[in-house]
């Protein structure tokens, strides 16, 4: 980049270009009725191009001032030749101002090209958000708390918690999305944006016939558009279903990744429509036979079953001694061994109460030796001989 000391040139000898000459007379008329005082940095300034360089442009914009557009500040342009076939001396054109140095006598500014129409858009922005209007924007980058998008040559944010996507967030890179302007804040360069907010006003009508038609025993399919900690949420025709931890299975689950992906077209039965607060509830594990109506059937007290250990409780624990069937085991039938997660072993069933679905087990495997007691440790202990030492005659 050209420094500030670089710009104290001599000023070029007028073109005899006819075009260049009436660019000159265009950026002389401007300036005169429409920029007063210095430029101002974040603003837009009229500037007449001095001269085309390796680097960047070197600009007149109005009295003493001077400034320097870098090459990566010109739009589509990538070489000393592009910028010779893009602009010439003596063109009249605004610039953004980035930034103002000192210099020893004069203004000397930072400036952009490419900025320019970002910072006219700013404006058209904010007249969008006014409207309501639904726009288009393009995913540029995945964050951890949502995505980055292209919107009007301005940079956007799309929190996750705004997106209403069948897919990961790296998986959006690239990606249309329409989106609603929440929130505009042109000095401190913010722009968020809500993907969910617009799918909601557009599908309108559609959630409405939905829920009209929708009642609790229905069952339907709908794709996973949204994963969290209690559950999943499940597109039911325009609708956002929620399918509870509790309900994706009959076996215990931590978390809905465990059972599903973004996208997946999931089976549900629904248990609720709540129409006051356009709410679904859903369920998968009911559309499968209850696991405890055969363990009525096929458990018995004695029985003796490997079971693997899947909750550690603060009494005792939880075993699976059948697949969606959880039963307790007290700590005080294994003492002195604490159970572990997922260790598996041999339980006995001592208590069955089908009403309450309750099953008590006890620990039916070998019992962890008893630390020996200090006479025990004695008792075992060989008595040592000592033999008096034998006197040699002289």
């Amino acid at each position: 980049m050209t420094s500030p000391s670089l710009l104290l040139t001599p000023t070029l000898p007028p073109s005899e270009d006819p075009q260049v000459t009436a660019m000159r007379s265009q950026f002389e008329a401007l300036l005169s009725g429409s920029q007063s005082g210095d430029p101002i940095s974040g603003e837009l300034a009229l500037g007449e191009i001095l001269a085309v360089e390796k680097d960047g442009l070197r600009v007149d914009i109005g009295g003493k001032s001077e400034g320097f557009c870098p090459m990566r500040e010109t739009p589509n342009i990538y070489s000393y030749e592009d910028l010779q076939q893009t602009y010439r001396v003596g063109q009249a054109i605004e610039f953004f101002v980035m930034s103002e140095q000192d210099s020893d006598d004069h203004a000397y500014y930072r400036l952009s090209v490419r900025r320019v129409n970002a910072f006219k858009n700013w404006d058209h922005i904010i007249q969008l958000m006014t409207d309501g209007s639904i726009i288009e924007v393009t995913v540029a980058a995945a964050t951890k708390g949502g995505v980055l998008v292209n919107v009007l040559d301005l940079k956007g944010f799309i929190p996750a918690s705004q997106l209403r996507v069948a897919k990961t967030l790296p998986e959006l890179v690239g990606d249309t999305l329409i989106a609603k302007i929440l929130e505009v804040d042109k000095d401190k360069n913010k722009l968020i944006l809500s993907n969910r907010q617009a799918i909601f006003e557009t599908q309108a009508a559609q959630r409405v016939e939905t829920m009209t038609k929708l009642e609790a025993g229905d069952i339907v399919e709908g794709a996973v558009v949204k994963m969290t900690h209690f559950g999943v949420f499940i597109d039911i025709n325009g609708i956002d279903g929620l399918l509870p931890l509790s309900e994706i299975s009959w076996r215990r689950v931590q978390h809905p990744s465990e059972a599903f992906e973004l996208g997946e077209m999931v089976r549900v039965v629904v248990l609720n429509v709540d129409q006051d607060r356009q709410r679904i509830s859903l369920s998968k594990k009911r559309l499968e036979q209850d696991p405890w109506e055969t363990a009525v059937e096929t458990l018995t007290i004695g029985d003796v079953m490997e079971a693997p250990v899947t909750k550690i409780l603060g009494s005792g624990v939880l075993a699976e001694i059948m697949p969606g069937v959880e039963a307790y085991c007290h700590n005080n039938s294994r003492p002195g061994q604490p159970f572990e997660v997922g260790e598996s072993g041999p339980f006995r069933v001592v208590a069955i109460h089908m009403d309450d679905r309750r099953i008590t087990l006890k620990w039916a495997g070998a019992e962890a030796p008893m630390p020996a007691t200090t006479e025990a440790v004695v008792a075992e202990v060989a008595p040592v001989t000592i033999e008096e030492p034998v006197a040699v005659e002289a």
